[in-house]
């Protein structure tokens, strides 16, 4: 059973994380609401917060604080992430980015 309170998008957005000066290039699969999967090569630890620029097609780059919730390792190599902080300010931007998403693949 999912246990997820958002609906997520299957997506494929460019993303930069950066964590104590460690920027971490990658691949967004999926986003929600509340948060999103990137596949990373060397994710960053469960736990740790960081900063995230989320390239959306026909918007402005969002900046995001996140926290790393689970990683992964099989069948693909990524974090999943939490939106935290002010997300106010981004969540119509990630609101109209989501709805496109959703009503693009029940087509």
């Amino acid at each position: 059973m999912d246990k997820r309170e958002a609906v997520r998008v299957p997506v494929q957005v460019r993303a930069r994380c950066r964590v104590e000066g460690l920027v971490i290039d990658g691949l967004v699969e999926d986003v929600s609401r509340s948060g999103l999967f990137m596949r990373v090569e060397l994710p960053i630890e469960i736990g740790a917060s960081a900063e995230l620029d989320l390239e959306l097609p026909g918007e402005d780059p969002l900046h995001l604080g996140v926290e790393v919730v689970r990683i992964e390792e099989q069948p693909r190599s990524g974090m999943a992430l939490r939106f935290t902080g002010d997300v106010d300010r981004a969540r119509k931007p990630l609101a109209n980015f989501i709805m496109r998403q959703h009503q693009e693949a029940t087509r």
